[in-house]
């Protein structure tokens, strides 16, 4: 599942939990779980991404503002 799928899935999930209809207990607590593992996900998801972003900076010359990688893209 794409991050952009797990996002869409917990706002799902928000929504269910938020909604007036009265969900069981037990239903509540298993959406609220599988919510806490998308975050999980997700938040790691993130994590690697700006790890990947920061590498990736870093390896342009030694520049840590990512000034060059703009500079480059734009064939500047």
């Amino acid at each position: 599942m794409t991050f952009e799928e797990k996002l869409e899935k917990l706002k799902e999930i928000v929504a269910q939990l938020e909604s007036p209809d009265m969900l069981e207990l037990d239903a509540s607590l298993t959406l609220f779980e599988e919510g806490v593992g998308l975050v999980r996900s997700c938040r790691k998801l993130l994590e690697e991404a700006e790890l990947r972003v920061h590498n990736l900076s870093n390896e342009n010359s030694g520049d840590t503002d990512g000034a060059s990688v703009i500079e480059n893209e734009n064939g500047e």
